[in-house]
């Protein structure tokens, strides 16, 4: 895609309220800490360069920690709370440390705060759930439950009840600050019926144009944490070791723009930098096969696992289940090849949004291989049975896909029809499909990302098939109409409400879909209490880890139906663990 068709991409985005992250830089809004083109990678990844193949899981990334002391320092600066990072985890800790009365000090690398999620913070029984009834009622052991399946029982199932039981409470406060700033925070509560996959009502989202909204969000949380006595923000300001004396962590070094300074903590540090997606050392080692099935990266670039390995240097172990937040939405074209996501950059991909609805998708032979109406990440997961080389796929839909999307009902973030009962996602807004959707599908053909064809046999040629695969693609899509026209799935189950046929021109279908990760969710095991595990097994005193740099809440998906979940836990944990270090 041309400069300028992604600038028209993304205007039209920021203007109906639902933009494509990887779009920020293009428009240059967010500067410093938007995602920047691949070849802007941090000093750190460069630093650290590519991985050994995977022979060692911290071979080629961790390194070893820096050599600063005392003697390097200009300045030594003294707190009760440090907070290292500027995201929903690390805002919600400051904020809630600084009010609780302890001396807070939040340190951010990037010129301006990374801010709160807006599209969804996952709670449950906030009062904006509570005042729409049983529609939007959640029973914790429920969703807790719900969350381990997902994992296999591979987490801490103690930790998701511990964000079940105080999200609502979290969320309440959120709420509360925003209103008395003219934000609103609206709840997505209409969920469809008959799903195979649970949806919950759990999507707490911040009103306004995107991504603006996300920075006016930032800017209210700076001045409330420095509204009190004593507590601040400072950006431009990297952690770059954390301090740990008599075996407990005492503070960090950071380095401001005079030069190195020590910041002690007296009460304890928060870690939350974001976890490692835009560092290509760590995430090639520890996801390999997800790094096969992706397209490009929608990440800040500030997340290059500072945190972690600050932590790991203190010998904090990581999960061993590897884990993204990676959506189904990234479309290249012909010529571009996927596996190689640090290589594209955010002018060279179409954000696809539409993609995430369930529409028929086939392999590079042309057969159906998986459920469309499952998870984001389960396509990924299905595609990688195949040979490397065939880590992609093709959506197939019709001339009626206005007609479907209304009745298939998806929640969350891939919402984009708002639904005439109402409850719809905060970013859907009345004419979506027609001022949105409709002139972006038609941008997309006309840059390469998707083809379109009169028929099927014409659609077929244009993706390339050879003749075995043009006819496979073309049975697979008589299979679809027969099991549209008889509301019946027997292939792989998906409900029958989310059921198309291919039968009214113009057919269109992507060039090549992949994945795109937003952030990791494998991060540094921890206790009950967020404190980092030692080599020993001991927790590391003096320090708390939360947001994508905490472990043991995943295990191998996100599981996106309960929308905002990873947002959520970041904010929930966030501000209990500022609240008990205040408490000290």
């Amino acid at each position: 895609m041309t400069k300028e068709k992604t600038a028209n991409l993304s205007r039209r985005s920021f203007l109906t309220g639902t933009a494509a992250v990887g779009a920020l830089a293009a428009a240059g809004a967010l500067a410093g800490c938007a995602p920047q083109t691949k070849d802007a990678a941090s000093e750190a990844d460069a630093a650290i360069g590519a991985a050994d193949g995977g022979a060692s899981r911290t071979a080629g990334w961790l390194g070893e920690a820096p050599q600063i002391s005392d003697d390097d320092c200009v300045e030594t600066v003294e707190c009760e709370v440090l907070v290292v990072g500027a995201g929903t985890s690390g805002y919600f800790a400051a904020a809630s440390a600084a009010e609780s009365g302890a001396k807070t000090l939040l340190i951010e690398k990037s010129a301006a705060g990374n801010s709160v999620r807006s599209s969804a913070l996952g709670a449950v029984n906030s009062r904006l759930q509570k005042e729409q009834g049983e529609r939007a009622a959640i029973e914790p052991a429920e969703i807790v439950n719900d969350m381990d399946r997902y994992a296999l029982g591979q987490i801490n199932a103690r930790l998701v009840r511990a964000w079940a039981l105080n999200s609502g409470e979290a969320l309440d406060w959120y709420t509360d600050l925003m209103a008395e700033n003219g934000i609103e925070v609206q709840l997505e509560w209409n969920m469809p019926e008959g799903t195979f996959y649970k949806d919950w009502p759990t999507g707490h989202g911040t009103n306004g144009e995107y991504p603006s909204r996300e920075q006016d969000v930032a800017k209210v949380i700076d001045r409330y944490i420095a509204s009190f006595d004593g507590c601040e923000v400072r950006f431009n300001c990297p952690m770059k070791k954390l301090i740990m004396e008599d075996g407990r962590v005492m503070g960090a070094y950071a380095e401001a723009k005079e030069g190195m300074i020590r910041i002690n903590a007296s009460k304890g540090v928060v870690v939350a930098t974001g976890g490692y997606a835009y560092n290509q050392g760590m995430y090639s080692v520890l996801q390999p096969v997800r790094y096969s099935c992706l397209g490009t990266f929608d990440a800040f670039p500030t997340c290059t696992g500072d945190g972690i390995r600050a932590l790991m240097w203190l010998g904090a172990q990581m999960d061993e289940v590897p884990t993204s937040l990676t959506f189904n939405r990234c479309l290249l074209t012909a010529e571009q090849e996927h596996g190689h996501p640090y290589e594209v950059g955010s002018d060279d991909y179409g954000y696809h949004f539409f993609a995430s609805q369930p529409f028929l998708r086939v392999d590079a032979h042309g057969e159906r291989f998986h459920n469309e109406s499952a998870p984001y990440d389960f396509v990924m997961n299905a595609i990688a049975q195949r040979p490397a080389s065939e880590r992609y796929w093709h959506q197939v839909w019709d001339g009626n896909w206005k007609s479907d999307v209304p009745r298939f009902h998806t929640v969350g973030c891939s919402t984009i029809y708002m639904q005439p009962e109402g409850g719809s996602d905060h970013d859907a807004f009345p004419g979506q499909l027609d001022e949105w959707i409709a002139p972006e599908m038609e941008q997309f053909v006309e840059a390469g990302y998707l083809v379109k064809a009169d028929t099927l046999e014409e659609l077929a040629d244009k993706l390339g098939f050879d003749a075995d695969a043009k006819r496979a693609f073309l049975a697979t899509c008589e299979r679809q109409n027969e099991n549209f026209d008889a509301r019946e799935d027997p292939d792989f189950g998906k409900e029958a409400f989310r059921l198309s046929e291919l039968r009214t021109p113009p057919f269109y279908a992507s060039v090549k879909s992949c994945g795109l990760t937003l952030c990791t969710l494998d991060g540094i095991r921890v206790n009950d209490e967020l404190q980092p595990f030692g080599e020993d097994g001991v927790p590391i005193e003096g320090v708390y880890v939360v947001g994508n740099d905490q472990g043991n809440f995943y295990a191998g998906t996100y599981p996106n139906l309960a929308a905002g979940i990873n947002a959520g836990r970041c904010a929930t944990f966030g501000r209990m663990v500022g609240k008990k270090l205040a408490g000290k």
